[in-house]
């Protein structure tokens, strides 16, 4: 039985949990379009912990969870932690489109795409929903 290649990842949301996820796959050799709906501008006045205990204790993800943490586990301003994903991702095989709202997406058995409100239309082998708590593909 042929076994399917996947190569080009789609990331519906470009916050924290969309760029870890995109930096994941980016450094497992897939290539990857982040769709954020927001602008480029950092989020001010959140703080969180970093919870850095492994998972898989894997390369990737040690790799990972030290660019996240900054290699500690403080309180650390949210857009600190987003400049270093963003400044991360900032890279070949990782494309980000800010000021991109999603309004439909799809799949077939070939692919998965997502449709903007400016009619474009963003193909890859699968979609990944990381936009939030108030997800508009949870919605579609």
């Amino acid at each position: 039985m042929l076994q399917q290649q996947f190569e080009h990842a789609i990331i519906v949301g470009g916050s924290l949990g969309g760029l870890m996820m995109g930096l994941a796959l980016s450094r497992s050799g897939y290539a990857v379009t982040i769709l954020e709906r927001a602008d480029s501008s950092l989020r001010n006045g959140a703080f969180i912990r970093l919870h850095t205990k492994p998972y898989s204790n894997s390369e990737i993800e040690r790799e990972l969870s030290n660019l996240a943490s900054n290699g500690n586990s403080n309180v650390e301003a949210w857009s600190a932690i987003q400049e270093r994903l963003l400044n991360a991702v900032a890279k070949p095989g990782i494309t980000l489109q800010h000021h991109t709202r999603i309004v439909s997406i799809g799949q077939n058995e070939s692919s998965a795409w997502a449709t903007s409100e400016k009619g474009q239309t963003f193909k890859g082998d699968f979609l990944i929903d990381a936009d939030g708590y108030r997800s508009i593909v949870r919605v579609i």
